[in-house]
């Protein structure tokens, strides 16, 4: 649980006090299965969409997923990625993220990437270069190009897509 969830908690129309405030105005929750497949869950009182990618490893015997998942916010590049989950050769640490995440780290953390970009401009109204900085982009520039390649919208797009 992030810590802004634990110190977030705003009452929600349910009278529940304990609802994170991140949530809050979450209408739809897509659940994006390994094997393609999709769950949507719905309250249509609600505002935004929230996207979770569902992946199937055995805990036990793959500490290294866990090693990624607890990792991956913390980190810039590969290298630092690979260091901090104990591997010190780049090469080796992509073999073993292939084997479990069947991408390369490169496209998981775009992939990631594109996520967060998304649930910004659609669930918040922070200024594009904040997002931007968020992100890790350079510049707005950066931000616009990427979200052009992955979406085939601007960011301005995107925005004015959004209907409430």
């Amino acid at each position: 649980m992030y810590e802004s969830e634990t110190n977030n908690k705003t009452p929600n129309r349910s009278g529940n006090q304990y609802e994170s405030a991140i949530y809050r105005h979450v209408r739809r929750c897509v659940l994006l299965f390994e094997d393609g497949t999709q769950k949507v869950i719905s309250n249509e009182k609600r505002l935004g969409t929230m996207t979770i990618n569902i992946i199937y490893y055995l805990g036990k015997e793959n500490d290294f997923v866990e090693s990624v998942l607890k990792n991956f916010n913390y980190i810039d590049n590969l290298e630092d990625l690979s260091k901090k989950c104990g591997f010190y050769s780049t090469k080796t640490f992509t073999r073993h993220f292939i084997n479990n995440f069947k991408v390369t780290p490169k496209q998981w953390m775009l992939s990631i990437k594109k996520e967060a970009m998304l649930n910004y401009l659609i669930n918040t109204d922070y200024p594009l270069k904040q997002i931007a900085d968020f992100l890790g982009f350079s510049n707005l520039s950066h931000l616009s190009d990427f979200c052009l390649k992955k979406t085939g919208m601007r960011p301005e797009e995107i925005r004015k897509e959004i209907i409430y």
